[in-house]
């Protein structure tokens, strides 16, 4: 029986997200350059969290594309917020599970951390306990 080795990394600096698919001996790296995506998103007046989140799920579909050629991409990750998205200053992305037609990717590297300007007032940020996120997210691409 082959042994294959079907691996996503996941590596990060203070500027850049690199999601990185290998199967065996190929492999494809992309990178989000952090600052340019999301001071885009806030110009253009877009849900940032939301629009964020998306662009992750399709690097790593087009990642895992790339080395993997699938027809459904199972991705499941968990996902904190310190508040509802619209107004959470800092998220926490942790991928729990990639499968390509039902072949799992092993998943290294480190959990996506964003942090922001907090500029709820006070209220607000003592009140965000009613609306912190903490959930799992399964999505087939």
């Amino acid at each position: 029986m082959e042994n294959h080795d079907h691996t996503l990394t996941v590596k990060l600096t203070k500027t850049t997200i690199k999601i990185i698919a290998k199967n065996d001996e190929k492999s494809a790296e992309h990178e989000i350059q952090v600052n340019l995506v999301l001071s885009y998103y806030w110009r253009k007046d877009l849900p940032v969290v939301e629009k964020f989140l998306e662009l992750i799920e399709i690097v790593v579909k087009n990642s895992v594309s790339r080395v993997f050629p699938h027809e459904k991409l199972k991705i499941k990750y968990g996902l904190k917020a310190n508040d509802n998205l619209e107004s959470a200053s800092s998220i926490f992305v942790k991928f729990l599970e990639i499968k390509a037609d039902g072949t799992e990717f092993k998943i290294l590297g480190e959990s996506i951390v964003l942090g922001g300007i907090d500029e709820r007032n006070s209220l607000s940020k003592f009140t965000s306990f009613r609306r912190k996120i903490k959930k799992v997210v399964e999505k087939e691409l």
